[in-house]
């Protein structure tokens, strides 16, 4: 993937909000690089997150990825805005939900809400009822006290209700359990799966419980996925799909070796362009670079006007700047970008080896310091 060729075919591109441009690529590295390169064309970007699935797999081991699957589909198909949708490649193996299928219940301070219909809506969305919440996905209903963790958001929220009508919405730690002071006019909560009715839900948990999957737990947080039928698409053909970079033999290994629900033959699709105008540029010197390009139209590229005042940049004058927190650099015969950011080592999240109900009398766990 090489963001001079992107930047150039988002350019040149169709930028209303109708065009349901899907961008394929490698991993989650390169996800980073094109909605960079994306943000800069002001498109709103939204990255699946890198799903390595085996068809089979049982998806509580990939809860957080599929936690972020939902959010990033939630916030792209509810978004008015221009936008692109940006997929590793193994993401798109298998069927994803529809957009009819990502709704957004709004509870507001002083409004009245029907607490069985709301308990049955949430049971639907995939939310699970426990005592005491203490992540996302996780409801909590005491008497006049509703906990929720939903997903879209970083933030548990506690409601208070005077019989069905909500008296107070605030912020609480899922550590402490305390609420916060400040209180909150209106939440948002999305689905933690599909936001589906009654109906819709009991036929996608039966269609799972008789699964001739080899699972230990046949249920929709397990194997629901791999039995969405009508309530998916393909997002290969149901997009504007288009490679950032030939991915031949990546496809021809994944088929060799797994059977997944998208043949093979829909990836038959276009790759991005070879750039005509813009070249990758390396930045290690910026000042040197500004300088012997001073005739061109220069644009810098920081998250804040601290980073700029710091940036020991001999001069600021006929520049152009862009706040934004991406990194992107490249070089024209009329036009220099430069990104003043630095690159962020992400700390990667371990995955389970083991699902803990798995286990069975006379199992062993050993813990590591």
């Amino acid at each position: 993937m090489k963001q001079n060729e992107l930047y150039e075919y988002l350019l040149n591109g169709d930028t209303s909000s109708n065009n349901k441009l899907l961008l394929i690529c490698k991993n989650d590295k390169e996800a980073q690089k094109t909605a960079d390169t994306a943000t800069l064309l002001n498109y709103q970007p939204f990255i699946l997150p890198d799903l390595r699935l085996s068809h089979g797999d049982d998806l509580r081991s990939f809860q957080v990825e599929m936690y972020e699957l939902i959010e990033a589909l939630h916030g792209y198909f509810n978004s008015k805005k221009k936008r692109v949708l940006i997929a590793p490649l193994r993401t798109l193996l298998m069927p994803l939900p529809k957009e009819e299928f990502f709704p957004t219940i709004n509870l507001e301070f002083a409004s009245t809400i029907n607490l069985k219909e709301l308990k049955d809506k949430l049971y639907c969305w995939g939310y699970h009822s426990v005592d005491i919440v203490t992540q996302k996905g996780e409801v909590s209903f005491r008497g006049d006290i509703i906990d929720i963790f939903s997903l879209g958001g970083e933030e548990a929220y506690r409601l208070s209700l005077f019989d069905e009508d909500i008296e107070s919405i605030r912020v609480f730690s899922i550590d402490t359990q305390k609420s916060e002071q400040e209180e909150i006019e209106s939440i948002a909560i999305i689905p933690t799966q599909l936001g589906l009715n009654q109906e819709q839900y009991k036929a996608w948990r039966q269609r799972v419980e008789l699964s001739s999957l080899d699972s230990f737990v046949k249920d929709i947080d397990s194997l629901g996925f791999w039995y969405l039928n009508e309530l998916g698409d393909n997002y290969v053909t149901s997009f504007n799909a288009i490679f950032l970079a030939s991915m031949h033999e990546e496809l021809e290994e994944i088929y060799s070796l797994d059977k997944p629900l998208i043949y093979q033959e829909d990836f038959n699709l276009p790759i991005v362009p070879k750039a005509k105008r813009f070249r990758e540029l390396e930045v290690i010197n910026p000042n040197a670079v500004i300088k012997s390009n001073s005739h061109k139209k220069i644009t810098l590229i920081a998250k804040n006007e601290s980073i700029i005042r710091g940036s020991e940049l001999h001069s600021f004058e006929n520049m152009e700047f862009v706040y934004k927190d991406i990194i992107v650099n490249l070089i024209s015969d009329d036009e220099v970008i430069i990104s003043l950011n630095k690159p962020i080592k992400r700390k990667k999240v371990k995955k389970a080896s083991i699902i803990l109900d798995e286990l069975k009398l006379g199992d062993h766990v050993v813990h590591e310091n």
